[in-house]
């Protein structure tokens, strides 16, 4: 269950950031603990790739472990963690557009399906459904927001708002745009009404 902290918990979070800062294991977990969520749901915003957004996961809290002492505002920690992870995406973005070789297909690249579990092959089976190439059509910020509700869907309207710099009171309107724009590109494709609905 996600645990949505106010803002009169930042000197608990400031102190918290203090004790990590000096070594305290548990205090770091603690961290980790009261953010993940939301560090994990801005990673899955802007990659369907899981790997990636694991490596974005990963480089976010490496960067706050490296920086714990420097952080100005110990209280404004969340956004710090929104704003890396959000910078990380982008660079690994750029990186991956720059690496992607010409002319190759990369599906000759992947594992053999001996060696993939049955939650990858459900995965790479749903990237060519419908559905997926429905999810695609949406603008990339439907999908980013799309994909924060499902992966994090226990977080506040106030952490998605942070995660993907929108305005708090614009998220559920444009849910419920973005869903309904799913739903006509569904039906539009053929799919069967109960599949669609």
């Amino acid at each position: 269950m996600l645990v949505v902290h106010e803002v009169g918990d930042a000197a608990a979070g400031a102190g918290l950031l203090n004790r990590a800062a000096s070594g305290d294991q548990q205090a770091w977990r603690e961290l980790v603990d009261r953010h993940a969520q939301v560090v994990w749901g801005v990673a899955r915003a802007f990659t369907t790739n899981p790997a990636d957004a694991e490596d974005i996961y990963q480089a976010t809290w490496l960067l706050l472990a490296e920086n714990l002492d420097r952080l100005r505002e110990p209280e404004a920690l969340s956004g710090w963690l929104v704003t890396t992870a959000r910078r990380e995406s982008m660079r690994l973005s750029r990186a991956r557009r720059r690496e992607s070789p010409v002319g190759l297909d990369s599906g000759d690249f992947a594992r053999p399906d001996h060696a993939e579990d049955p939650a990858h092959k459900v995965l790479r089976a749903m990237a060519g459904s419908r559905l997926a190439q429905s999810f695609a059509q949406l603008p990339q910020r439907c999908q980013q927001l799309l994909r924060v509700l499902a992966v994090t869907p226990e977080a506040s309207y106030a952490q998605v708002s942070e995660a993907l710099g929108m305005p708090r009171g614009t998220i559920g309107p444009k849910k419920s745009r973005c869903l309904a724009e799913l739903r006509r590109r569904m039906l539009a494709a053929d799919l069967p009404e109960e599949v669609a609905g």
